[in-house]
């Protein structure tokens, strides 16, 4: 491996055993794990609870040694100062300062990331609008609801323009509109040459924003494959309504309708796609994602369904 590389991410080999110093027994939680992301790529890290990710992320960031195998960033050991500096991250509970205001918590990530002052002072507002923070950015964060902190904790990740995102489940604790956000800001990444690896539950936003997805089962990759090639070759449908309306409801017929909390998922054929929305947006209903089905949920419940363990 090397730094001249086109990959951002390489792993070889990666495995790491966690010991129990009460049972004395020993718990594998990744095993000969293997995984290459190519710079500009936004790629998603799924599966069950327990089964491997977040160890696997901590390794990225170069807080857990490998027991076996190796792992670089850029070409780079990822507990190198070079690498980190080329990093954000966000993990899934974003914890901050809750006596500091939004901007002070901003700068001060800032400060501890040795950017120069005068890039702080033009990253602080731009990322705290970005991330629809603006108004609250005097205000003291221990006032903020949980999908603010979230937000907050996106936008630390983003302050110095990485040039790889590392998102451990950015979406935890969002309504539709903040999610709707998050998944702007990734393409919004992406156009900007940003390498994106998402760790995510909601499949939706996988499929709304990532060009491969890699599925983990019980710490070994048990799916990879690129976006495109999962939604080729089928004729069915699936439709994403954000916030389904009364009206939107109405539009829709007799279609196969799945819920997903305030959204629905419409499974349609090939032929009533256009018609349908059509419909959809003459009863101005807010549409998500349109994808060729079988849905990524579906490869999901093949490789990694029922393996949870928590």
């Amino acid at each position: 491996m090397s730094e001249n590389t086109s990959a951002i991410i390489e792993v070889e080999g990666f495995t790491k055993t966690f010991r129990s110093r009460f049972r004395r027994r020993s718990v594998r939680a990744v095993s000969d794990l293997n995984l290459r992301v190519e710079r500009g790529n936004v790629v998603a890290f799924v599966g069950p609870n327990g089964a491997g990710k977040t160890t696997t992320i901590y390794a990225l960031l170069g807080l857990l040694n490998p027991d076996r195998g190796q792992i670089r960033l850029f070409g780079m050991s990822p507990s190198s100062e070079a690498a980190r500096r080329r990093i954000g991250f966000q993990s899934e509970i974003f914890h901050t300062y809750g006596f500091k205001t939004a901007e002070r918590a901003l700068r001060f990530y800032g400060e501890l990331g040795e950017m120069p002052a005068a890039k702080i002072a033009a990253a602080v507002p731009r990322q705290l609008d970005r991330l629809g923070l603006g108004a609250a950015s005097k205000r003291k964060v221990r006032g903020f609801s949980k999908g603010m902190i979230q937000r907050l904790g996106l936008a630390q990740a983003l302050l110095h323009a990485p040039e790889l995102l590392i998102l451990d489940e950015p979406t935890t604790g969002l309504d539709p509109e903040g999610r709707k956000l998050v998944a702007e800001i990734i393409l919004e990444e992406k156009t900007r040459g940003t390498t994106v690896f998402l760790s995510s539950h909601i499949l939706s936003d996988v499929e709304r924003t990532c060009d491969h997805v890699v599925i983990l089962r019980e710490g070994t990759v048990a799916f990879s494959q690129s976006m495109a090639s999962l939604r080729g070759g089928s004729d069915e449908w699936e439709i994403e309504v954000l916030n389904c309306t009364a009206r939107a409801r109405e539009s829709i017929g007799g279609a196969n309708v799945r819920e997903q909390g305030p959204d629905v998922l419409i499974r349609c054929s090939g032929s009533d796609k256009n018609g349908l929305l059509r419909r959809l947006l003459e009863a101005d209903a807010e549409i998500g994602m349109v994808r060729r089905t079988r849905s990524l949920e579906d490869f999901y419940m093949q490789y990694a369904g029922g393996s949870s363990h928590g």
